[in-house]
């Protein structure tokens, strides 16, 4: 910066554009002196002295120590922000003394969180990394008052800010942490595996004994260095912790502890058989399969039985699976229907086959083992559903079937070879039939037939709604392409006014159709021809397409709709407020940014992080890299750092752009089974909203039967949520 002389006004001008533009926590700085720009055209004050006032006094730590003794929680922020970007000595102990227990700033998670990333490049100093670890115990929980949802991002940030410092002290924090366990232990843990340290001795210190939960947490880091501090502990400890010594080293891979296993096995001790059989099956040895087995006979081992079979899955387990599945809790029971398919074989299959028969409360997660498990003997049991002799008398096995080789065919790429033809025999059933719909479902979702083509003529008044539905779900299997085809429909289907031709309709809720049209939003993230005013309701409705619409009209912020966007931005649905982020990474205003670095600063929610990122990840404005560089560092979700990693590097990892539709294998099968038989007409066609792993979320509309296939998802966990039932009569339900 030049300063031209004899002209105290300009000097005083340029030093305040200079304090204000610090983009982040600054290194200490000398300070400045010079004259301040008063109100009477430039001329100096004079202090009590006679000399130039500092310009400390005017933008430097005073000013933000009486805004922290503001009133107004915002002024506060704005004070625990200043000190932060100044960055001195001095101000650092002015933050670290507006937090004192029982102040307004100590008070508020708010103002905590603030100040704990300000502190984060300070922490290596005894009185930070002090603050620091009380926030890690403490967080926003009971102890500092109400427990706030922003308690485990303070808490996850403060164990961030202490683990990158890499050194001793601080690392003693979270290993304390650890081993007294709770939400700062896994915090801790966390923490120390985003920044592991340079050598586990820093971890250890100078401890005589390794405490199991301490002993476990090096197991769970994966570092090989600490197999040597481990085996001594395998020999030399008292029984809890050679137990948890063995874990550690068979998940590191050390066959140290098979010996130990073993000696185990031979002679069985209470509360021993469990761990143990867990070291064989991670050391995947010859005799695992027999010991998960027995472990599944077991009643007290059984749980644990099916969670290692799951681990790891091999044919000889599928006859103890079947033999545990009737004595395992009901929520369990699908699971261990779904590791007898992973295990594989003819005898799973034909375990599988049985429980189609003999129990129908669970043949809809055994069609589902059945459509993804490799092989033809699974191959030829799904056939036989839609093929064989009992299919012609049971319609609802006969559709089990259809789904199951439309699930296989979209999942291995491994359809019966029958299949083809059924589905295009189906598409001749009765319209709005669920025979039909599985028919459209398969023929759309495998290339045999367009969306398009098999919905053919659709307006609100007159519509095979069940065929929309199947169709809108199967053209998310064919890609953007497929789902843009749709685009037309869904603008038809959502104008205004279009619900109050329909059926007994109104207006005040979109079509059932035009939910499960609205699948096009996917390949129209700018809202295609549907217009600004319906994008908007549609955005605040709060129903399935809610989310989506929200993103379009982000993309076409102006300053009409720019307070329609704070409003949802700063709303109680997190899917809502993700979508809105997301399109506002395309939003053709400038200072759409400044919502997003807004909008990150107090989100509780990961996911809705994660979508932040990927926003801002698509703007150009230098506003952004604040926000990212502590997302990047502090953020306590390893999917936004990760994020935010790739934004600044500037590679241009896909994983940066907006979640689409891409061609994915996964497939996502319910059946909505209603509570009460006397609600059972609830479950036809219901409309919901499915958000898959990357947080895109999807509107889709039930079969007449109730069954929600959902193709191209991601691997991961999903959430769905069902729209409220419609009432009798209303054309939705």
């Amino acid at each position: 910066m030049r300063f031209l002389p004899g002209n105290p006004g300009a000097l005083g001008l340029a030093a305040a554009l200079a304090a204000t533009a610090a983009a982040g926590p600054a290194a200490p700085q000398p300070v400045a002196r010079a004259p301040e720009a008063a109100e009477d055209g430039g001329k100096t004050t004079a202090g009590a002295e006679g000399g130039a006032t500092p310009l400390r006094g005017s933008l430097g730590v005073p000013v933000a120590e009486r805004l922290l003794a503001s009133s107004d929680p915002e002024a506060r922020l704005r004070g625990i922000e200043r000190l932060g970007s100044i960055g001195t000595e001095e101000a650092v102990s002015a933050l670290l003394a507006a937090l004192e227990q029982g102040s307004p700033a100590a008070r508020d998670p708010r103002a905590r969180l603030a100040a704990v990333r300000a502190l984060a490049p300070h922490a290596q100093r005894d009185s930070v990394r002090q603050l620091l670890s009380r926030e890690l115990s403490e967080g926003g929980g009971p102890a500092r008052g109400a427990a706030s949802p922003l308690g485990e991002v303070l808490r996850g940030t403060a164990a961030l800010a202490l683990a990158r410092t890499g050194e001793r002290r601080a690392l003693g924090a979270l290993v304390s942490a650890i081993v007294q366990g709770g939400a700062a232990g896994e915090a801790a843990a966390r923490a120390i595996k985003a920044y592991p340290p340079e050598s586990l001795q820093l971890l250890l210190g100078s401890r005589k004994r390794l405490e199991p939960a301490l002993v476990s947490f090096l197991g769970e880091l994966g570092d090989l260095r600490a197999i040597a501090a481990l085996r001594p502990v395998l020999e030399g400890g008292d029984r809890a912790a050679q137990v948890a010594a063995a874990r550690a080293l068979a998940r590191l891979g050390d066959e140290a502890a098979l010996a130990k296993a073993r000696a185990w096995l031979r002679k069985p001790e209470p509360g021993l058989f469990e761990p143990t059989v867990e070291i064989l099956v991670y050391l995947g040895a010859p005799e695992a399969p027999d010991a998960v087995a027995a472990l599944l006979g077991s009643e007290l081992g059984r749980l644990d039985g099916l969670r290692l079979a799951e681990l790891a899955p091999a044919e000889r387990i599928a006859p103890a699976l079947a033999r545990a599945l009737p004595l395992l809790p009901e929520d369990a029971q699908p699971r261990a229907v779904a590791a007898i398919g992973r295990a594989g074989g003819a005898e799973a299959a034909r375990q599988l086959r049985r429980l189609m028969t003999e129990r129908p409360d669970l043949a809809t997660a055994a069609a589902f083992a059945l459509a993804t498990m490799p092989g033809a003997e699974a191959r030829a049991v799904v056939a036989e559903l839609f093929e064989g002799p009992r299919a012609a008398k049971d319609a609802d096995l006969r559709r089990l079937g259809l789904r199951a080789g439309v699930v296989r065919g979209l999942a291995l790429r491994d359809a019966p070879a029958a299949l083809e033809g059924r589905l295009l025999a189906a598409l001749a059933a009765p319209k709005g039939s669920s025979d039909r719909a599985v028919g459209v479902f398969g023929a759309v979702a495998l290339g045999l037939r367009d969306a398009i083509e098999v919905v053919g003529g659709c307006s609100p008044a007159s519509c095979d709604r069940a065929a929309v539905h199947a169709a809108a779900r199967g053209a998310l299997a064919r890609g953007d392409r497929a789902l843009a085809a749709l685009a037309p429909l869904f603008a038809e289907l959502a104008a205004p006014g279009a619900r109050a031709a329909a059926p007994g309709g109104d207006d005040a809720a979109p079509d059932a159709a035009a939910i499960s049209a609205g699948v096009a939003l996917l390949a129209e993230p700018r809202g295609g021809a549907v217009a600004t005013s319906r994008l908007a309701a549609l955005a605040e409705a709060g129903g399935p397409l809610s989310p989506l619409a929200a993103r379009a009209l982000a993309a076409r912020d102006d300053e009409v709709v720019r307070g329609r966007l704070k409003r949802l931005l700063e709303g109680s649905d997190p899917v809502v407020r993700a979508h809105v982020a997301l399109g506002l990474g395309s939003d053709p205003m400038p200072d759409s940014v400044s919502l997003l670095a807004r909008a990150y600063r107090f989100e509780d929610d990961p996911a809705v992080r994660r979508a932040i990122v990927r926003g801002l990840s698509r703007r150009t404005e230098v506003q952004r890299r604040r926000v990212l560089l502590a997302a990047r560092d502090l953020d306590p979700d390893e999917g936004v750092r990760a994020l935010a990693r790739a934004a600044l590097s500037g590679a241009g990892s896909p994983a940066l752009d907006p979640p689409r539709s891409a061609l994915a294998t996964g497939v996502v099968w319910i059946a909505i089974v209603p509570n009460d038989r006397s609600a059972a007409a609830s479950a036809s066609s219901r409309a919901a909203r499915l958000v898959r792993p990357d947080g895109l979320a999807i509107p889709v509309v039930a079969d007449p039967d109730g069954v929600l296939l959902v193709p191209a998802v991601p691997p991961g966990v999903s959430s769905v949520l069902l729209a409220p039932a419609a009432p009798p009569g209303d054309a939705g339900s």
